[in-house]
C-alpha cells in the first residue's frame, strides 16, 4: 500500500490510501512539542515511537514545536545549560536546522507534515528566518516527501479504490494551540476548536504539553431523514520534552507540572456504510 500526499492549497494537505477491502487500515504518529533540540528531550522515545512507527508501516505527522530555538544571541529565554554541544557555534540556527533534518533521516520517507508552533513563530517574528521551511527543504532535497503547513490547516485522509468510484473520506484539523489549564488540562478547548473548524471529523491542537483523547460525539441528520450519533474526536498531542524535573527550573518554580511524553498513535479504516473509522490511543 503507497500512500501519496496532495497539497490542495496552503492550508489543505490530503493524504490518498489505497485500499482493496474494509479490514485495510493505515496508521499515523501524531505529535507535536518535540522540541528536539532541547536537552530535556528524550530522543530516545522519539527514536522508539519512530521506529514502531517503521514497523506498523506507518506515516508521521508533526504539528508544532518540532524545535526549541530559544539558545539564539538575541534571545532572552537563552541558557548556557539549554543548549547541545552540536549546537554551540556563531551560525547556531543553521547547526540546529541541519542537526534536525540529519537526526529525522531515519525515517524521513514516512514524515508527510511539519507544521509550524509559537516557537518556530517567534524566530520567523523575531530573526526573520523561517526554521522549518528550512528544515523540510533540507529533507526534501534528500527524498522526504515531507510539507510544511503552517500555524493551523487541515489533513483530508482519503482512502480509495483503483478503478472505483468507491471513496472514504475524514478531515482533521489542526491549530498548534492557544488555550491551556492546569486543572483541566486543555480539554475545555475541544468545543471551541470543533466551532472553528465544522468539517472536521478529528480536531487536534498542542502547545500546552498536554496528552488526551476526548470524544465529542454529534447527532447527524442525512437527506433521506435517517438520523445517526457521528463520533468527532478532540486530541491533544503531548510532548517529548520534560521540564518538571530536579530541584528548580523555569517549570519547578511555576509549577506547570510533570507531563506526559509521547504522541498518539491515529488508526483509520474505511467503513462499508460509509465515512472512515477513527481509532486513537497513546504511545507507549
Amino acid at each position: 500500500m503507497t500512500i501519496t500526499t496532495i497539497r490542495r492549497s496552503p492550508q489543505l494537505l490530503e493524504i490518498r490510501i489505497p485500499y482493496t477491502c474494509n479490514d485495510d487500515q493505515a496508521t499515523f504518529l501524531l505529535a507535536s512539542d518535540i522540541h528536539l533540540d532541547n536537552p530535556k528531550c528524550d530522543r530516545a522515545l522519539f527514536s522508539k515511537h519512530l521506529n514502531e512507527m517503521n514497523d506498523r508501516n506507518g506515516h508521521a505527522l508533526f504539528f508544532g514545536d518540532v524545535m526549541c530555538l530559544m539558545q539564539g544571541k538575541k534571545d532572552r529565554r537563552g541558557s548556557k545549560g539549554d543548549i547541545r554541544p552540536e549546537h554551540l557555534g556563531s551560525n547556531y540556527f543553521d547547526l540546529v536546522f541541519r542537526e534536525t533534518a540529519q537526526w529525522l533521516k531515519p525515517w524521513q520517507e514516512r514524515i508527510l507534515l511539519m507544521g509550524d508552533g509559537n516557537h518556530e513563530t517567534a524566530v520567523i517574528n523575531n530573526q526573520e528566518i523561517n526554521p522549518l521551511q528550512n528544515v523540510v527543504r533540507i529533507m526534501r532535497d534528500a527524498g522526504a516527501p515531507t510539507e510544511h503547513l503552517g500555524y493551523q490547516g487541515f489533513v483530508r485522509f482519503v482512502f480509495y479504490q483503483q478503478g472505483s468510484s468507491c471513496v472514504r473520506r475524514c478531515t482533521l484539523y489542526f491549530h498548534h494551540g492557544a488555550w491551556g489549564g492546569i486543572i483541566t488540562k486543555g480539554t475545555m478547548g475541544g468545543g471551541r476548536y470543533a466551532s472553528i473548524a465544522p468539517d472536521a471529523d478529528l480536531v487536534l491542537n498542542g502547545h500546552n504539553h498536554e496528552r488526551s483523547m476526548v470524544a465529542h460525539p454529534c447527532y447527524r441528520v442525512a437527506e433521506n431523514g435517517k438520523v445517526w450519533i457521528e463520533q468527532r474526536w478532540h486530541l491533544q498531542t503531548g510532548t517529548y520534552k520534560q521540564e518538571f524535573d530536579g530541584t528548580g527550573g523555569w517549570a519547578v518554580e511555576r509549577i506547570v507540572m510533570p507531563k506526559s511524553l509521547g504522541g498518539i498513535w491515529l488508526t483509520l479504516r474505511p467503513r462499508k456504510r460509509g465515512g472512515v473509522e477513527i481509532i486513537a490511543t497513546p504511545t507507549t
